[in-house]
């Protein structure tokens, strides 16, 4: 994740997994508990309304509502053991899946980066055409320059990725799969050599590399993509699903709901599925009237998109 630094907006110090440390003590300070390695693979459903969730050990657990933040393709393609909904139909013909990203985690020695050194950096040489292309356009965060405790003295943390397809990596061995993380990203690496570091190679002390498979696997993300976009022309962000669904009981909450992708979108997305819950279960007050015409008319909105 990114948290960009231009123009007054402020950098986490210790990293931008501080904000998602804080978040879950937060949780628990007000009394929640966090189960951590609970693999969810069902949506329990009872006369058509989300009541649970059932892990891959078999553990099953009841609430009042169910909070999916899968993507819309995960939610209702595997954990929903149902026939898709209409909505959900027609939330997958207009958007497809974004690309995944192939990510080099790096360590390197402070001196190969120049005095000055900004945190962010894109990279696209010559030719525009390359701009969407797998492995097209690089992107560079150095988070050492803005804190430089993240790393031990006289070293750097770079964060590459660029955009690659799953499918670009599937159908590999083992061996193959390892060969070809190496080698696409010791060409990532050649060109930041020519381009802003000469000698980053060989500065390397540490260097992690992640494909879409990566993704996929740990992020629990379908084909590890990045997140919905449109499939044709865009028609604005009021025809991307919200946090309600066809199903009673069970919201959407994250980078498939409105507002969409990016860091401050997901969060806004989370506060708006708060309010929303909240609002359904007598926490917060609520016009029904008010609800219903304006969710039948963000409905209505989609079947435009």
């Amino acid at each position: 994740m990114q948290a960009w630094h231009f123009g007054g907006i402020n950098y986490p110090v210790g990293g931008v997994g501080g904000i998602a440390i804080s978040l879950a003590d937060g949780l628990v300070e007000k009394g929640s508990e966090i189960r951590y390695k609970a693999n969810v693979t069902n949506v329990i459903l009872e006369n058509g309304k989300a009541v649970g969730v059932r892990l891959s050990n078999g553990k099953e657990f009841f609430a009042k509502t169910v909070i999916s933040n899968a993507t819309r393709w995960d939610t209702f393609g595997k954990l929903v053991k149902e026939e898709l909904p209409e909505e959900e139909k027609n939330f997958q013909k207009n958007y497809v899946k974004a690309p995944s990203f192939l990510s080099i985690h790096m360590g390197v020695k402070a001196s190969v980066l120049p005095a000055g050194t900004d945190c962010h950096h894109f990279i696209l040489e010559d030719n525009w055409n390359n701009l969407e292309k797998p492995y097209g356009s690089i992107f560079l965060s150095i988070p050492t320059v803005l804190d430089p405790s993240l790393a031990p003295e006289g070293h750097h943390i770079l964060h590459i990725f660029t955009t690659a397809g799953i499918e670009d990596w599937e159908g590999l061995s083992r061996k193959e799969y390892e060969e070809k993380k190496e080698v696409v990203a010791n060409e990532i690496i050649r060109r930041l050599e020519k381009k802003l570091f000469p000698g980053l190679q060989d500065s390397i002390v540490l260097k992690e590399v992640g494909s879409p498979k990566t993704h996929r696997r740990f992020l629990a993300r379908n084909d590890g993509t990045y997140g919905p976009m449109p499939r044709g022309k865009p028609k604005g962000l009021l025809a991307m699903p919200f946090n309600t669904t066809s199903i009673d009981g069970l919201y959407c909450v994250g980078d498939s709901c409105f507002p969409g992708q990016g860091v401050i979108a997901v969060a806004f997305s989370g506060i708006m599925c708060a309010h929303r819950v909240a609002a359904d279960i007598g926490l917060e007050q609520k016009s029904p009237v008010l609800d219903a015409g304006l969710l039948g008319l963000l409905r209505w909105l989609r079947t435009l998109a």
